[in-house]
């Protein structure tokens, strides 16, 4: 079956112009602050990624690489320099964090003004509710833009969504319900997942297992979009060394029967990126 490659690069080319006219026609570069606990290697790839993007656009990003070892009322003291900053319009923290802080203690610290990843308590409670000025997790904005660039409305579609995360997979359902489509949330305790997901026009993947969904889970002409990045002994992230990732789809197998899927790499981790500053841009809108 011929299909449409939901290509998130050709994607973010197409609308970094009008971010680089936003941020540049701002009084001074804007600043993002990272904050990064330890020295895992995909997090030190996904921050590169972000800063290479923000140097693109005309961001600042201020890394602030802090040591494994750091205790929970250091790392907030960190947070309330930067909620205080006035030159600081946007901070993350890379997650995951080590298992020695609260995930959910440090990401309530930030500033909802200043939250460019959407995941605090005021954030989260507007795009629960789909408040008109919820500020979406990157991801989940990431997969809104790349499924509005290629016209693909999910208004009273059925949608599966694989993976319950708080990071990906309530989001994105979260989502889908604000645009009235019908949601069917699956996860590892799922009984029969092909059962549910070939129900489904639009099948949305973020588990983290290489692989899990292939043409067996689909029914003929859904829309696919791979949310998985997971590595393979030897290789590396594609953001580090443009080395080949592997998604949470089997695309040689579901492309057979999709009508639209996107790749690993090339798919939703370019809008991801993309989105966290359309983020970043909507955050100074409010300020202003």
């Amino acid at each position: 079956m011929s299909h449409i490659i939901l290509d998130g690069r050709v994607v973010r080319e197409a609308r970094l112009p009008a971010l680089k006219e936003f941020f540049g026609g701002l009084a001074k570069p804007p600043v993002m602050t990272i904050i990064q606990v330890g020295d895992r290697p995909d997090s030190t790839a996904f921050i590169r990624a972000k800063s290479t993007f923000a140097a693109k656009v005309g961001v600042t990003v201020r890394h602030i690489h802090l040591p494994e070892s750091i205790t929970q009322a250091e790392l907030l003291s960190v947070i309330a320099e930067n909620n205080k900053a006035s030159d600081v319009h946007g901070i993350i923290v890379q997650l995951p964090l080590p298992l020695s802080l609260d995930q959910e203690t440090v990401i309530e610290a930030i500033d909802p003004t200043k939250d460019a990843d959407g995941l605090s308590a005021a954030n989260v409670k507007r795009w629960l509710s789909g408040h008109p000025a919820a500020l979406y997790p990157a991801t989940t904005r990431g997969v809104r833009e790349l499924l509005s660039h290629y016209r693909i409305d999910i208004f009273g579609r059925k949608v599966a969504i694989v993976g319950r995360s708080m990071l990906v997979g309530k989001p994105l359902a979260a989502w889908a319900l604000n645009e009235n489509a019908t949601v069917i949330v699956c996860h590892s305790k799922t009984p029969d997942l092909a059962a549910e997901t070939k129900q489904a026009d639009i099948v949305i993947v973020a588990a983290g297992r290489p692989g899990l969904v292939s043409a067996k889970h689909l029914k003929s002409g859904a829309v696919v979009v791979d949310v998985g990045i997971n590595t393979v002994q030897g290789q590396k992230l594609e953001e580090e060394v443009g080395r080949r990732l592997v998604g949470d789809v089997d695309f040689d197998s579901a492309s057979t029967v999709a009508s639209a899927i996107s790749p690993v790499p090339g798919g939703v981790g370019p809008m991801t990126v993309l989105a966290l500053f359309e983020n970043l841009a909507d955050l100074i809108r409010k300020a202003y």
